[in-house]
């Protein structure tokens, strides 16, 4: 029978058009051309989709290879089809990284046509036109259309021309809704009229939208109004308010209370059904029961009790109202949400609209399932945290035979330093911390928007999150930053300055005059404004300590003005300025540019204040443990008396402005004349608008020039927090805002004496330079030009990268050579990477300083538009012809770096996520990033990179060594173990049968019997224990053997923690006597712990496993536990077991008893074994947000030495004499037994270097700059505590030596803090409970037999970390120190055992 498959006649269906093509004849399809892309099957089921019917289509055919040949292929595919998918699938960078891949393939995967092939190829295809200048696309684009089966489906579709490509908008993905159907999807808004929507609803209500929108359906607006508690019809007019603002227009509005008839009917059928009953235990012991499992007594009583019971509760009765009604699910389902939850609770408080006609009210999770059946809601949106509560939601529609909506899950908005919950929000509200829920620090949609939120902005975020199921706690930047393109074209720019520090400046030849001025200067349709001119204006007293007698500075909108006196008070503070206009100088490149207002009779300027608000919390992300209440910001709200504009007097009310030099801001309260009771004026209230830059108030003053705060340099214009000098990133017009080097040298201040100290050469330029001639000028310019041409050329060829560094570092030359011959400054614009890290950057700045740590800095050079820019201003007409050619070349370049920049932004080098907020994705990044592990197509399976293993080889050394004082010997045994010797040891092949790995087949031969891969090699190794072992002189064998073993995991594979394969050693032994087997048990246990305290420094607790835990078919088990603080997770460390004699019997290791001929013993055995868990162990105990920490005595590279501050600028003899220092130091370092390496690759900045060794984990970062070959000193930086630590030369070796000794200790320090702090001794089971939740590993007194039971009732009904399974408390080991006695009559910790305890165990939560 035909299956029927639907397309339509687009682009839309290519994909699927094409596999039909190819697969023709070995599928029955009928096809047709529709509205839509779907396949119905042969059974009457329908896929949707079109990559959805792709799949289904080459999974139809096994033989085909459209799909992969392998699981790896197949995962790749997947990837590619999801990329073609994306918004940013066609925009440059996308395109670059693909042709990037496709340079050495012929298809994307494998050895032929994939759907990865079709797929891209039809998100290209209007592309056409485009990727001439990506010749490797170019090339697979045309050998993919010239494939049969594509020309035959593209012959078809003449219609899709190739389309000039236009920019993507800033969108995220959104994946197409199962199930949907034109005109016929149904979604809807269900906010609780409890408090005001916050920015999380505005996601929600936007993303409903946006599908109702996509496929033509409706949009509900419903109001979850079932607890009448908390519905108030304040807020009702609230929330319709807020969706207006949002622009948000529902089809339908509607309350839950509508359908309060339609409940009770519901709740009589499930108590007929016997699937409810009342319940009367009180909600706390009701919480208990259901966290242990525990069946209320009421559970069982019959339909007609519990029916008279309802009817009480209905009635609202004094016996009715202790009740509530329950479903009768599965109170031992491992699902929380699924044991016997609430459905019904009686509250005799008022409905605001149904009065007291009810006295019992449906819970949330009872009603939205059945009101979205009534409602005809096709698919209920719901965030993650939703998902338990999904099984139950279907259980209500199952039982009540309704229909089912499609339930599709997104991530939910997390934000740092913000609380989104109504309670904690109310908190604040009722406490006064906030004005109220308008208050601009709350993330309600009103406070946003009071704070300079556009609406339109805020909604280019929602679509830029897309409908991601991933969840991740963003910062307010990109919300901000998205805020910023909006109101950036549109924001009048006016004129402020801070009321108590401003200077005046008197102006010779000045006249009162009044000009009118465009209010934006980019965007005239904003307007204009009048601006006053006079004799007398007033000066930010900051720019006034900059200038400098004779100093020519131009005031924006004005001109150009010459200080001819400078007035100070006693403590050498300027206190008033003298100068004159210079109308006939316009030359404004290299002034530095000043903000100003006049001082004019009868005109009066405008009093204002600015407000800066901060965070309301102050940790970014609390842990579930910590309560928030003890990080509120008491102080988050700053202000700041101005001084501004006469304009700003006409500001309305929600005005977004910018104020010159110090950011945008939004009118609070308009300025209000002198009252005619008070007699007082009310200033204008502006609130500073965050852009996505800057955390903090921009301070008052310009921008500092050169020589005056050697700290500028580093400051970049990333998000990053301002100290009090920091200066703002000014959003003006270039012209206006960036001011220049200036002309004259300037005289630094007295901190900037004590940083600096610069000769007047290697500083700014000064005024008196030589006059050159006009034709060396005019020569250099010349060669300027076609250097700046030949770059162009090259990089528009896509040259390589080093190839146009080479043409830019001659550049660079060329424009040095013109300043010093024109006497203008030299300052080339910086090309340099940045580092994708704050702390990266503000190092990346400090090695262009040119020394480390306390050394003395070059003085940083100002920021430039662009290198063109930089040039100095020409005085005559032909060099005024050559600045211009500079600045179109500098406006190439400027370009050219902000795609760097914006390429930088997505290399992805740094971690993405915290170590806090999602463990389990932290780990996954630092081993990959770190280069440690590089995933295999087999899954579980994993690469361990060089990095990685040497730590390994570092534990082996060390291990290998210390058993050879021992006696024991190396040696191999075969990987593979026939059935018959696997199964002879029945308890213990039980054990890992499961895991057991079977090779079956041999080419295509099937074997005659399979054959296992070892699990481990007690059954390999004791069968030739037995021949070797005759009489007791054969005694001790102690072998052992490095090897890999393979168990194949099905529970939640982990690289290094948890895999099907892994590394280990094994050791081996046969004593005569048990004591001396006992003994050697200990002492192998000993050495592990070394292992780990004294090579990976990590403390642990030795102990001794239970029976159930011990290793299958030994006497006892000894171990090693270790604690992950992060995930409050213990983990096993590495084993020493004592066999006893139940190997040796099973495999005949006996011997002759000496003295007693013909009398035999078996032989006491044991087996010990440590892995490369280990390394992972280590990552996780030590790791931080920045990557790996390893600690010195297991790193392969203990120390890095990087060399810094080698510019363009310097001579080849400078630059050689930083890297053969550095040279030098990595030589002395490694002749004393330090591993060291330098990094002098010459292709990144020291930045980039810093971030990526930290990424690595190095223990010390050694750093050499000019200054510090000079001084005979170095600038060590231990990776765990960021110190910059100045150290001579003269003690180097020693002193290295001891930063990594103290680096071992404190690492080891903090770990062992951890552990003990995380140990929680009780013998209470609520307590064992409670502080198992808060990632605790427990010590209480326990019975050995009911482990089992212990470990099911402390089950979370959540995983205790994303992407890790949920588990119960595991009993560790009983710990060797018992941290006090067994007192007689003390029982087992779980409370209906009755059993006497034994010892104290350690139970928590394991890998």
């Amino acid at each position: 029978m035909a299956q029927q498959l639907c397309l339509q006649s687009s682009i839309a269906s290519f994909v699927p058009e094409v596999v039909a093509e190819i697969l023709a004849g070995k599928l029955q399809l009928q096809v047709s051309f529709e509205q839509s892309t779907y396949v119905k099957t042969t059974s009457g089921e329908t896929i949707e989709g079109a990559h959805a019917v792709a799949r289904y289509l080459c999974r139809l055919v096994p033989t085909s290879t459209l799909y992969g040949t392998n699981d790896l292929e197949k995962a790749e595919v997947d990837n590619w089809l999801d990329r073609s998918l994306s918004s940013d699938f066609t925009t440059d960078g996308a395109l670059k990284n693909l042709d990037a891949i496709l340079a050495p393939r012929t298809y994307l995967v494998g050895y032929d046509v994939t759907l990865a092939d079709l797929a891209v190829f039809a998100a290209l295809k209007t592309e056409n036109g485009s990727l001439k200048s990506y010749p490797n696309i170019s090339r697979w684009f045309n050998f993919c259309a010239s494939l049969n089966s594509l020309k035959a489906v593209l012959k078809r579709h003449p219609q899709d021309e190739a389309q000039p490509r236009i920019k993507q908008a800033d969108v995220g993905k959104f994946v197409d809704l199962p199930g949907a159907e034109m005109g016929k999807v149904v979604t809807r808004f269900p906010p609780e009229a409890s408090g005001y929507l916050h920015i999380g609803h505005a996601k929600a209500a936007l993303l409903n939208q946006y599908y109702q929108q996509l496929f033509k359906g409706k949009l509900i607006m419903r109001f979850d109004d079932t607890n009448p508690d908390k519905e108030k019809v304040h807020f009702e007019e609230v929330i319709r308010e807020d969706i207006a603002l949002l622009e948000i227009k529902p089809d339908h509005f509607s309350f839950t209370s509508d359908f309060f008839d339609n409940f009770l009917e519901y709740a009589d059928k499930l108590i007929q059904k016997g699937l409810a009953y009342c319940d009367d235990t009180p909600a706390d012991q009701m919480k208990k029961d259901r966290e242990n499992r525990v069946e209320s007594k009421n559970r069982i009583n019959s339909v007609e009790t519990n029916m008279a019971l309802w009817k009480e509760m209905k009635c609202g009765t004094e016996k009715g109202i202790t009740y509530c009604l329950r479903a009768k699910i599965d109170m031992q389902c491992d699902n929380g949400c699924m044991r016997d939850p609430t459905l019904y609770r009686s509250k005799l408080e008022p409905h605001p609209r149904t009065g007291d006609k009810y006295k019992v009210y449906p819970t949330y999770d009872f009603a939205c399932p059945i009101v979205d059946s009534i409602e005809g809601v096709t698919h209920a949106l719901r965030t993650t945290e939703y998902h338990d509560r999904d099984d139950q939601y279907f259980w209500i529609l199952d039982k009540l035979e309704l229909r089912k909506p499609y339930i599709y899950e997104y991530s939910r908005l997390n934000l740092q330093n913000t609380m989104l919950s109504k309670r904690k929000l109310t908190w604040f509200v009722d406490n006064g911390i906030v004005t109220g829920w308008e208050d601009p620090r709350f993330p309600t949609v009103r406070g946003v928007l009071r704070r300079g939120m556009t609406v339109a902005g805020l909604k280019q975020f929602i679509a830029s999150q897309g409908s991601s199921k991933s969840v991740v706690t963003m910062e307010w930047d990109k919300i901000w930053a998205c805020n910023r393109k909006v109101i950036d074209p549109i924001a009048p720019r006016y004129t402020a300055l801070e009321k108590d520090c401003i200077v005046p400046l008197t102006l010779e030849g000045a006249e009162v005059v009044c000009k009118t001025i465009p209010k934006h200067p980019k965007n005239p349709e904003v307007g204009e404004k009048q601006v006053w001119l006079g004799p007398k204006v007033f000066l930010e007293g900051a720019d006034a300590e900059l200038l400098q007698v004779g100093e020519l500075v131009t005031l924006i909108n004005w001109g150009n003005v010459v200080i001819k006196k400078i007035n100070r008070d006693n403590e050498e503070r300027v206190t008033s300025l003298e100068g004159s206009v210079e109308s006939g100088n316009t030359d404004f490149k290299n002034t530095l540019k000043l903000t100003w207002l006049a001082d004019v009779p009868n005109v009066v300027l405008t009093p204002a204040v600015c407000v800066q608000f901060d965070h309301i919390i102050s940790k970014g992300v609390l842990k579930p443990d910590e309560d928030f209440k003890d990080f509120v910001n008491y102080d988050s709200m700053s202000t700041q008396e101005m001084l501004g504009d006469p304009a700003l007097k006409d500001l309305k009310k929600g005005n977004v402005i910018q104020l010159q030099r110090r950011g945008f801001f939004i009118c609070d309260q308009p300025y209000s004349p002198p009252s005619v009771h008070s007699f007082k004026e009310t200033p204008c209230t502006l609130f500073l608008i965050p852009d996505g830059h800057t955390k903090a108030m921009p301070t008052s003053g310009g921008k500092r020039r050169k020589s005056t705060d050697p700290l500028l340099e580093i400051q970049q214009p990333a998000k990053k927090q301002r100290g009090p000098s920091a200066i703002p990133e000014e959003e003006t017009d270039k012209k206006e805002e960036v001011p220049s080097g200036k002309s004259s040298t300037a005289v630094p201040t007295k901190a900037s004496e004590e940083a600096v100290s610069v000769p007047p050469t290697q500083g700014e330029a000064t005024t008196q330079t030589p006059t050159p001639s006009k034709a060396e000028v005019e020569t250099l310019e010349k060669e300027i030009k076609e250097q700046g041409d030949k770059i162009r050329q090259l990089k528009s060829s896509g040259a390589e990268k080093s190839v146009v560094d080479a043409e830019v570092a001659i550049l660079v030359g060329l424009k040095t050579k013109l300043k010093g011959l024109t006497g203008e400054e030299a300052a080339p614009a910086k090309k340099g990477k940045e580092v994708g890290g704050a702390k990266g950057k503000e190092e990346g700045a400090k090695a262009k300083e040119g020394g480390g740590g306390k050394a003395k800095q070059k003085p940083p050079q100002e920021k430039q538009p662009s290198s063109g820019k930089q040039e100095g201003a020409k005085k005559t007409e032909e060099k005024k012809g050559a600045a211009k050619v500079e600045q179109e070349q500098g406006k190439k370049e400027e370009e050219d770096q902000a795609k760097k920049e914006e390429a930088k932004k997505v290399t992805r080098l740094g971690l993405e996520v915290t170590k806090e907020e999602n463990t389990s994705e932290w780990y996954s990044q630092v081993i990959t990033k770190a280069e440690m592990i590089e995933y295999y197509d087999v899954s579980g399976c994993y690469i361990l990179r060089p990095w990685a293993f040497a730590i390994w080889e570092r534990i082996q050394a060390f291990f290998d060594a210390e058993i050879r004082k021992l006696g024991v010997e190396n040696a191999y045994f075969p990987m593979f173990v026939s059935r018959a010797a696997l199964e002879k040891e029945k308890t213990h092949i039980a054990d890992f049968a499961p895991e057991v790995a079977w090779v079956t087949r041999s080419g295509s031969t099937e074997l005659a019997e399979p054959i296992a891969i070892r699990p481990t090699s007690e059954t390999v190794m004791y069968p030739t224990f037995a021949r070797w072992v005759q009489s007791h002189r054969d005694l001790p064998i102690k072998i052992n053997q490095w090897c890999n073993v393979v168990r194949w995991e099905f529970k939640h594979p982990q690289p290094f923690l948890r895999t099907r394969e892994f590394l280990w050693q094994e050791g081996h032994t046969a004593y005569e006597k048990k004591a001396d087997a006992e003994k050697e048990v200990m002492v192998i246990l000993d050495l592990y712990r070394r292992v780990y305290e004294e090579l990976l420094a990590i403390p642990v607790v030795p102990g001794k496993k239970t029976e159930k835990e011990k290793f299958a078919g030994g006497d006892y088990t000894t171990t090693i536990e270790a604690f992950i603080s992060a995930s409050g997770r213990g983990i096993q460390g590495a084993t020493s077991h004592h066999l006893g004699q139940n190997f040796s019997k099973m495999f005949n290791i006996q011997f002759e008893v000496p003295g007693k001929e013909g009398e035999h013993e078996f032989a006491y055995q044991n087996s010990w074994g440590l892995t490369t868990r280990s390394i992972g162990v280590m990552t996780m105990v030590h790791g931080d947000n920045t990557g790996l920490i390893l600690p010195p005595p297991v790193a392969s590279v203990q120390v890095v030495v990087i060399p810094c501050g080698i510019k363009a600028s310097m001579t080849e003899k400078e630059k050689a004499a930083v890297l053969d220092a550095c040279q030098a130091f990595v030589e002395q370092l490694c002749a004393a037994e330090i591993r060291c390496r330098g990094d002098m690759r010459d292709n990144y900045s020291p930045g980039w270097k810093f971030n990526h060794w930290e990424l690595k984990g190095v223990p010390l970062r050694v750093e050499i700059g000019p200054n510090d070959v000079k001084n005979s000193q170095f600038v060590a930086i231990p990776r765990d505590t960021g110190e910059k630590i100045s150290v001579g030369n003269d003690v180097a070796v020693a002193r290295v030596k001891e930063l990594l000794a103290e680096m071992y200790k404190r690492l080891f320090n903090k770990a062992k803090q951890e552990l003990d702090s995380h140990i929680v001794i009780t013998e209470n089971w609520d307590e064992l409970y409670t502080k198992l939740d808060h990632k605790n590993l427990i010590l209480a007194p326990y019975c050995g037999e009911c482990e089992d039971i212990i470990k099911k009732k402390t089950t979370r009904d959540e995983p205790s970390e994303p992407g890790a399974p949920a588990m119960g408390a595991k009993a560790l080991c009983i710990p060797f120190k018992q941290p006090k006695d067994i007192t007689p009559g003390m029982l087992c910790v779980r409370p209906d055992c009755n059993k006497a305890a034994k010892y104290y165990t350690l139970f928590g939560r394991s890998y």
